[in-house]
């Protein structure tokens, strides 16, 4: 046996986590062999290659083919392995940020379910809102009019397309927007747009696209039962307003699903929330 301290294969196994098979495998894809064959036929790893097998362990846990890490070992040099852990890093700082976009989506999902626990439903408050951007759907009011179900359903999935293709999803609400005179006269069935709600980056997205909702003091009452069922939350609003002569809306009402589909199964828990900007006389929106 040669010098220095040697392994066979099970202990080599165990000292990196693996099986003996694996160690077999890698040996006969030329990805990894043992340091030598003993006179008794028994294969025996070196202390040396301790860390080169656990960097190809990772390598492949990275997710590099057996057959990239094979061309590597066998044409192995300081230059290539330069080249291969620059892309590797690259490949990692691509992961990292897609790990991150996936987390803060799952962190303000998790939020917005803390938000539902508090909420007493059919009343009315005013809240503070932050400004927020606005992802908005193509105009659908005429639709509505028109009762053009299949083009409302074309917009919509136009809509969501788009915030996946463009990495626009925050975890955050989903919604529609009313005009100001629909609200105020009908039940707030007339949606001008549908929008989502994000904090990505907007500095690509068309204006046509992007509305910035101002912030500011907001009339608020949340429902729950079916969205699409909206009357009673309309007439708290415009009766509170009503009684309230020295408020004024906005130009937008703002309809956001807290709890829909995702969250239970039975529409009657859809947890629904309306929200009017108030403004004073002096800063009146048109």
């Amino acid at each position: 046996m040669e010098g220095g301290l040697n392994f066979q294969t099970g202990e080599f196994a165990k000292l990196c986590g693996v099986n003996k098979r694996t160690l077999h495998y890698y040996d006969e894809q030329g990805i990894f062999s043992p340091d030598h064959v003993g006179e008794n036929h028994y294969r025996y790893y070196s202390a040396r290659q301790l860390y080169p097998f656990i960097m190809i362990r990772l390598l492949r846990q990275m997710g590099l083919e057996l057959s990239e890490i094979q061309d590597y070992m066998r044409h192995r040099s300081s230059e290539r392995l330069s080249r291969l852990l620059a892309e590797q890093e690259d490949w990692l700082d691509a992961e990292i940020q897609k790990l991150q976009y996936m987390k803060e989506i799952v962190h303000n999902q998790r939020q917005m379910l803390v938000l539902a626990k508090d909420i007493c439903c059919d009343t009315i408050r005013i809240e503070p809102w932050p400004e927020a951007n606005l992802i908005c759907s193509g105009p659908v009011r005429q639709m509505m009019l028109k009762e053009d179900h299949a083009g409302i359903e074309r917009a919509l999935m136009a809509h969501m397309r788009y915030i996946m293709e463009h990495g626009l999803n925050s975890g955050l609400v989903f919604g529609a927007m009313v005009r100001r005179a629909d609200f105020l006269e009908g039940d707030g069935h007339l949606l001008s747009r549908f929008f989502t709600v994000t904090t990505r980056s907007v500095a690509t997205v068309p204006p046509d696209v992007l509305f910035v909702r101002p912030a500011g003091r907001y009339l608020v009452t949340y429902f729950r039962g079916d969205y699409m069922k909206t009357g009673a939350a309309y007439d708290r609003l415009r009766d509170y307003l009503q009684s309230h002569p020295a408020l004024h809306a906005g130009a937008y009402s703002y309809e956001e699903s807290i709890l829909e589909d995702l969250s239970t199964a039975d529409p009657r828990g859809y947890l629904t929330r309306v929200g009017i900007r108030l403004q004073d006389d002096s800063k009146r929106e048109e």
